[in-house]
This record gives structure tokens, sequence and C-alpha cells, in this order.
């Protein structure tokens, strides 16, 4: 029984590579925030990325400064980047109805579980999650050099 519990174990582990399987340029990040309140605010990863076959490239995810959130490959004139945008959550609290009658409360959502960040990292690294084949793999960058903030109007 004791071998199956520490089989087990092992298959929720993160396994990081020491090379992806593709290159990566300089990783940059810049705060940016809204002109108004509705238009929130976040911080933007970017990250030069080139190789065979990018049209094709299965990153999944970024992990940065304890917030997750997904990749999108863009093509642009200088070349193919990974974008993840961090939003900052609205701190508003959302309407709950509170009535002696339970079923006048129906609509009220139960609070957000935060699921624990699984990696610890300097504020300058982030991890990027790809598939490789069926399998996900995690690599971590590096030297993240931060710009200054983007204010729109």
């Amino acid at each position: 029984v004791a071998l199956i519990f520490s089989l087990s174990g092992c298959s929720s582990q993160k396994k990081m590579v020491s090379e992806p399987p593709f290159e990566m340029g300089q990783a940059t990040c810049q705060a940016w925030a809204g002109g108004r309140p509705e238009s929130g605010s976040g911080m933007l990863l970017e990250i030069p990325v080139e190789g065979e076959n990018l049209e094709g490239m299965n990153l999944q995810q970024a992990f940065f400064r304890g917030k997750i959130t997904d990749v999108k490959m863009e093509n642009t004139e200088t070349g193919w980047i990974a974008t993840a945008n961090f939003k900052n959550q609205n701190s508003e609290k959302p309407d709950m109805v509170m009535h002696a009658d339970s079923k006048k409360e129906v609509g009220n959502q139960p609070p957000m579980t935060k699921e624990k960040f699984p990696f610890e990292l300097e504020a300058d690294q982030c991890v990027l999650s790809f598939l490789d084949g069926d399998t996900v793999k995690y690599y971590k960058v590096e030297n993240i050099k931060e710009k200054k903030p983007k204010m729109f109007k």
C-alpha cells in the first residue's frame, strides 16, 4: 500500500526542463493601467520567441509574481512574441442578497478559492508551461527586464 502512495505523489510534480524547444530573446514586463477605473490594470509580460513551427507552438500558461495566466503567440513585424497579460483583479465585491428566506439568496456566488502558486520565483523570473506531445513541461525564464509603467488615457 505504501508503494502506491509514493508513486502517486510524484505525478503532481512539475516537470522543469533545462532547454525549451524554441529560442527566446530578452523577456520584458511592463505594468499598465487604463485611464478609467473600469479599464483595470495589470502587468504585460512579453518574450520574443524564435524557432521552427511557431504557429503551432503549444505555450500554455505563464507563472509570474504569484499570478497565473494564459500565453498567446503573436506574429509581429519584428517576429513572434509570447505575451501574457496578468490583469489585476477588481477589488469590488459582487452584490450579495442576504435574506431571512434562503431561497432568495440563490444567485449568490461562493467565494473564489485561490489556487496555491506552484513555484518559488524571484521578481525577475517566470515559468512558461508548454505541451511537448501529450506532456506538459515547464521552463524557467530568468532576468526579465522591467520597463517603465504604461498609463493609458
